[in-house]
């Protein structure tokens, strides 16, 4: 999953010659969010990372790049925008984006929603089939998982 590259971040900030504090002051946020998002400790909200990106001075798809299986969710979050802001974008409630990023659901129009995503068509269905394996790979872990916390039936001795 394409994710905040905080060891990016951080190797730009040192080439930079910025101290944690100048760029948490920069961006708006504590030293510790600039800490856990260099770290990987967290994964900074969208607003953050754009933040962080603004004060470094590089785009945010050099904080964030995609990689070849893309989520509908990382293209979102490369653009620095919430389920709400990508709704409004598209003129669909946030629980439709929420549904659709999860692969619970699909669109009527696809080529707006790659367009609000910024994605070309082909690599919208292919970022929501990601979404899709991903949320398989999710259900089929927990239910593995529950399978071995089950206690196994024990036979009359």
């Amino acid at each position: 999953m394409t994710s905040y590259d905080g060891a990016r971040a951080r190797a730009l900030r040192l080439k930079a010659r910025i101290r944690i504090e100048d760029l948490a002051t920069a961006a708006g946020v504590s030293p510790n969010t600039v800490r856990s998002a260099e770290s990987g400790t967290h994964q900074p909200r969208p607003r953050v990372a754009v933040a962080l990106a603004r004060a470094l001075a590089v785009p945010l798809s050099e904080l964030t790049p995609s990689g070849p299986s893309q989520t509908l969710r990382d293209a979102r979050r490369r653009l620095g925008l919430t389920q709400a802001e990508m709704a409004a974008r598209i003129g669909v409630v946030r629980q439709m984006v929420s549904q659709v990023e999860r692969g619970v659901t699909g669109v009527r129009s696809a080529a707006a929603w790659a367009a609000a995503y910024g994605l070309t068509l082909t690599q919208w269905v292919s970022a929501q089939q990601a979404s899709r394996d991903l949320v398989r790979q999710k259900v089929a872990a927990a239910a593995q998982a529950h399978r071995r916390r089950r206690p196994q039936p024990r036979g009359d001795a």
